[in-house]
């Protein structure tokens, strides 16, 4: 799954974390159930467990909006030593959660671009049907055929005309899947960088950890040098002074 990423969360982010981990099932599930649409399995049936598998991500996908707007607020009254570290796990879970996001957005276009196909394809045999029958009925009669005749032109054109409209409709819904995808892309890319900005910084507090150690030990040397300098300098009073005793003596 996207969550988790196989590092342990904490911080109270463990129900976001299951969250999304169900967000991304339920969104697998309606993938399954959208592979029907336009097909000869696109039943009334199936388009009520589609629409209610709809349902269900939809609500999860205010539940988890809901969580972590909770938690961000909470990030805010932390210390700041604390709040650091969770905001780290924070910004994870929130960009695992926008990248599902997007796939869910991206399958309901696709979908429905599948539906607007398939009503096409339903009104274009709708019409190729009612003009066998107009042609059929010329024969019956001058006037009747004339009428009939008549008729039926103005419903092809109305045919075609809103089979146009559909085209260019799914013509538009293919633009914004693309623009999506690639919005999609930058998104990640901008993740990666963030990710890679986070390596710089592990590895910078990594180093400064390592020459922390080295000021300790220098810091420390110097002060051992002191104190060797104070008893040193002790050493020198007292043999001056004895020095200076045994000259009075001679």
């Amino acid at each position: 799954s996207v969550a988790g990423g196989g590092a342990s969360v904490g911080g109270g982010y463990e129900q976001v974390s299951d969250s999304i981990v169900q967000y991304q099932r339920n969104i697998a599930l309606l993938e399954k159930l959208a592979r029907n649409v336009g097909t000869k399995n696109d039943t009334s049936v199936s388009q009520t467990q589609y629409n209610l598998q709809l349902e269900v991500i939809q609500q999860l996908g205010q539940r988890i909006e809901t969580q972590l707007r909770s938690h961000e607020s909470r990030l805010s009254t932390l210390p700041r030593s604390e709040a650091s570290s969770l905001r780290t796990t924070h910004v994870k879970l929130t960009r695992d959660y926008r990248l599902v996001e997007q796939q869910f957005k991206t399958l309901q276009l696709d979908v429905k671009r599948k539906r607007g196909l398939a009503e096409v394809r339903a009104r274009e045999a709708e019409e190729e049907r009612m003009g066998r029958n107009n042609r059929g009925g010329v024969g019956v009669g001058v006037g009747v055929g004339g009428i009939i005749g008549g008729g039926g032109g103005d419903v092809d054109g109305a045919m075609t005309e809103e089979g146009m409209r559909w085209q260019m409709q799914i013509q538009e819904d293919k633009i914004n899947e693309e623009i999506m995808r690639e919005r999609e892309e930058e998104i990640r890319n901008i993740h990666k960088g963030m990710h890679q900005v986070n390596e710089i910084y592990k590895d910078l507090a990594h180093l400064v950890d390592e020459q922390q150690e080295g000021v300790d030990q220098i810091e420390t040397q110097m002060e051992n040098a002191k104190e060797n300098t104070a008893t040193g300098l002790k050493h020198i009073e007292k043999a001056n002074e004895s020095s200076q005793s045994q000259c009075i003596i001679s």
